[in-house]
């Protein structure tokens, strides 16, 4: 397998926050680890607030992580120099959930699609115009479009516009924060058609962030599902949508529309509502919510145990001491 283009160890990020009139440590994310491919996609599954778009801005270098260490190419990103950022912001684009807010009304397409070329030394007008109706036509729309302004299209047309922006600067790595959330489901499936489709000709390596397990399940090669800051459960895409073992994802992978109406409610929903994070429970962070749950749950957080996947869950329902 190559090395990976994108891979973050032990990261974590803290924010100091003030709840009434204390200050208080917010663990956003804790001690996360991934790699990620040259055209493969990695999937992050989790509820509102679990820490998926703060692990996004990490890796984006948005933000700073507290602890650990993000790597571009297998350099840390805190010790890339000024040509190598320019480098890393050309290669890995973002993709945001929302297109009405990421376009700029008042730019024609053409001009918001050109934006990532400026840092890009060496190309002329020419170069960027033809370059600008070549990614149009690559995500289904038409050169001429360039000469049109956001409010003109639908919302689907304007995720198109909003790819073709990040692939124009021909980047490495797409992060695709809930790019479909948006979206009716005929668009869903055309929009995730697309991204599959420009994986394949670029080679793009995709980090696809999504509380819909479904999706994911469509889109990803690998998967780490994330809870309260932490990664509960990782592995293929196919074993874990297919046999989950931790009982969050089971939740998770139960919440999906099912393609029979009339089949039974899931086994395992989750109890009560999501803890806040300013206060998370002690030993393992979902005892509070699962059914299954025992009392050494309360106690001890779970290490990360080999699972009938293949992959791995951090619970202990796979230690065949503790589960007996």
């Amino acid at each position: 397998m190559s090395a990976p283009i994108l891979s973050a160890e032990g990261i974590g990020r803290v924010f100091s926050v003030r709840h009434h009139g204390r200050q208080h440590s917010l663990h956003a994310v804790t001690d996360v680890a991934l790699a990620l491919q040259p055209g493969r996609t990695l999937g992050v599954v989790g509820e509102s607030g679990c820490g998926k778009t703060t692990l996004n801005r990490m890796l984006l270098m948005l933000d700073t992580p507290t602890t650990g260490t993000v790597r571009f190419g297998g350099t840390p990103l805190a010790e890339l120099s000024k040509a190598q950022r320019q480098e890393f912001r050309r290669a890995v684009q973002p993709v945001f959930q929302n297109p009405f807010s990421s376009l700029d009304p008042r730019m024609w397409v053409g001009g918001i699609v050109a934006e990532p070329l400026s840092t890009i030394p060496g190309l002329t007008r020419k170069d960027i115009d033809q370059r600008v109706g070549e990614v149009l036509e690559a995500v289904g729309l038409r050169a001429a479009d360039a000469k049109r302004f956001p409010s003109e299209f639908s919302g689907g047309q304007r995720q198109r516009i909003a790819i073709a922006r990040a692939i124009a600067s021909r980047p490495r790595v797409l992060m695709l924060d809930e790019p479909v959330s948006s979206q009716d489901i005929s668009i869903r499936a055309q929009i995730l058609n697309l991204l599959k489709d420009l994986q394949d000709e670029y080679g793009l390596g995709c980090v696809f962030i999504s509380h819909d397990l479904a999706t994911v399940r469509f889109m990803a090669h690998e998967v780490i599902v994330m809870y309260l800051g932490r990664v509960i459960e990782r592995g293929a895409a196919a074993a874990i949508c297919t046999a989950p073992s931790h009982p969050y994802t089971k939740a998770l992978l139960a919440a999906a529309l099912p393609p029979d109406p009339d089949a039974p409610p899931p086994e395992l929903p989750p109890r009560g509502e999501l803890p806040s994070p300013l206060v998370p429970p002690g030993g393992c962070a979902y005892h509070t919510r699962c059914p299954l749950a025992m009392e050494v749950c309360a106690r001890i957080r779970p290490a990360d145990l080999a699972a009938p996947h293949g992959g791995s869950a951090a619970c202990h329902l796979l230690d065949p001491e503790l589960a007996q």
